[in-house]
């Protein structure tokens, strides 16, 4: 009996040392806790590690307005290109061609705003590779920083107002058309106050042409008029016509003109429209030998209409009848290039304004030597001498300085 109750003592003594050797129920549910709870604590991101949700989607960018600008603000775009071409190669230095960039077509401007762009434009004689030998192109799907910007820097400081991005094909040798690169996020346009501005053209790392042009301002003070602030472009436009042929030899005269009023319906119709009427009249060496127009059955000329938009440079073209007209009712021959000798000539182009009464005379002046017009100076090579703003006038446009 003593004996069995000792092996009974024995055995609950060994059971219990066993247990105390092994991991203890309470002990090892904890550890298991623990480790579970790391080990979940580890995988799980923090909250800034959190994938964006379904309904969080990155910011869309600001809303296009309707010229395809940025209503809301505008980035400072890409990075400038870094290619370095061969301007050296091509047979001329490169430059604007003016016919394109005082188009009417090629700008936009916002005289309520000041909001500037160029939009598109020719240019000749741009480089055809780079300076290690590459063939280059200006294309934007070729190129995700653009070769070609234009910067707008006040002339006085050079204080940068704002860059813009264009993409360049080839046309007609030697001649590119750039066009601006307008991408959600890039500058669409760049804003201006009334000063002097210049507007510099690169491509790649080269400044290749520079454009000058001034924003002048005018006001309405009355405190009821839809808008109180204008602002309108001065320049070349207003210095400058240009003469070409047309397909028959025909003479054109173009010229530029705009008007200027504060008294507009509203802010929408900024560039409320004018009636001038016109008459344009050639004269070799002080002589009228040419008018635009002839009356159908007379030889008098007779005054035409042209419409004038507020704060808007407009071209405007003229061909110009034999004056004075052979004998013959209705004959009205058209002035041609072959009927251009040589001597000193004059453009008169005169407005009057409809409501006034007042008249204006514009005057142009050139030279035609050996059958051809002889070029300005500025659109002279060998005259030339502000290599970035040469006049480009292509081969078949003639510009000719306004003189009064």
């Amino acid at each position: 009996m003593k004996k069995n109750l000792l092996l009974a003592v024995a055995l609950l003594f060994a059971t219990a040392s066993l247990q105390a050797q092994l991991p203890g129920s309470g002990k090892a549910k904890d550890l298991l806790k623990d480790k579970a709870k790391a080990k979940t604590e580890k995988e799980s991101p923090t909250p800034a590690e959190a994938p964006r949700s379904k309904e969080s989607k990155a910011p869309k960018g600001d809303m296009l307005s309707a010229d395809g600008g940025s209503q809301l603000s505008r980035s400072s775009g890409p990075k400038n290109s870094t290619v370095e071409l061969d301007f050296d190669a091509e047979p001329f230095k490169a430059a604007i061609a003016w016919e394109s960039i005082l188009a009417q077509e090629s700008r936009y401007f916002n005289a309520t705003t000041g909001d500037f762009k160029l939009k598109n434009l020719d240019i000749a004689f741009l480089p055809k590779k780079t300076k290690s030998g590459q063939a280059i192109s200006y294309e934007s799907y070729d190129n995700p920083t653009p070769i070609m910007r234009m910067e707008v820097v006040d002339a006085a400081t050079k204080e940068l107002k704002g860059t813009l991005y264009y993409s360049a094909s080839a046309t007609v040798a030697p001649f590119h058309n750039m066009e601006i690169v307008e991408k959600q996020g890039w500058p669409y346009s760049v804003k201006l106050t009334e000063g002097s501005y210049e507007a510099h053209f690169w491509a790649g790392t080269t400044h290749f042409y520079t454009f000058p042009f001034k924003v002048e301002k005018f006001t309405n003070a009355d405190p009821y008029a839809p808008v109180a602030t204008f602002y309108h472009l001065r320049g070349p436009w207003e210095e400058w016509g240009y003469v070409n042929f047309g397909p028959d030899g025909h003479f054109i005269f173009n010229f530029y003109h705009t008007h200027l009023t504060s008294e507009v319906e509203n802010a929408a119709r900024w560039d409320a429209r004018k009636e001038f009427k016109t008459v344009v009249k050639l004269n070799r060496e002080g002589k009228m030998i040419a008018v635009y127009r002839l009356g159908p059955s007379t030889a008098d000329f007779e005054w035409n209409t042209v419409m004038a938009d507020n704060c808007v440079w407009k071209k405007f073209d003229m061909t110009f009848h034999n004056y004075p007209p052979p004998p013959g009712h209705g004959n009205r021959p058209f002035f041609l290039k072959d009927n251009m000798k040589d001597g000193n000539y004059t453009v008169d182009v005169v407005l009057k304004d409809e409501k006034s009464g007042k008249e204006t005379t514009y005057k142009y002046a050139f030279s035609v030597k050996e059958g051809k017009i002889v070029p300005a100076d500025k659109a002279d090579r060998t005259k030339n001498t502000e290599a970035l703003q040469f006049l480009e006038q292509g081969r078949d446009k003639f510009f000719v300085k306004r003189i009064q």
